[in-house]
């Protein structure tokens, strides 16, 4: 796996979260999640940019426990409903992979970029990113593509 430092530019996006998250409930919260931001779009006739991401925030020590972020890039600003509201994901440096296979074997990944941090002096922001290459529904789990991304100082 080949991690690299890159710049990564801010979009706007619609997005929706949930406090004090594990990790074994993140993909039914995905799903819930999910759900309601594609019926808004659906309802207000939005297309989305590009790939939708899980930001996660505030995580525990052991990284048991966190707040996630779930949105959608989308084309320019809209009203927002509930609890949906206009994010913007991270624009600036970040070290980055892209993982190819199942969702659950992701902590690979994550490990390689702590190490590729630790290892080169660099300063994690402590939010970190999952890009969703391809949807699961119409992908093999194996052929599944995530690009993760660690924003840094």
């Amino acid at each position: 796996m080949k991690v690299e430092v890159m710049n990564f530019e801010s979009k706007i996006a619609l997005a929706i979260k949930k406090q004090a998250i594990s990790m074994d409930a993140v993909l039914d919260a995905l799903d819930e999640m999910g759900g309601k931001i594609m019926a808004y779009l659906g309802e207000q006739g939005r297309q989305v940019v590009c790939a939708p991401y899980l930001l996660y925030t505030n995580c525990s020590e052991d990284y048991s426990q966190f707040d996630i972020e779930f949105g959608f890039p989308v084309d320019a600003e809209m009203p927002v409903d509930g609890d949906l509201f206009m994010s913007k994901t991270y624009g600036g440096k970040a070290i980055a992979a892209t993982h190819k296979g199942a969702y659950k074997d992701l902590e690979t990944t994550y490990t390689a970029l702590m190490d590729y941090a630790k290892e080169n002096s660099l300063t994690l922001t402590g939010e970190y990113y999952d890009y969703y290459l391809n949807n699961p529904e119409e992908t093999p789990e194996n052929e599944l593509l995530t690009q993760v991304v660690f924003p840094i100082n």
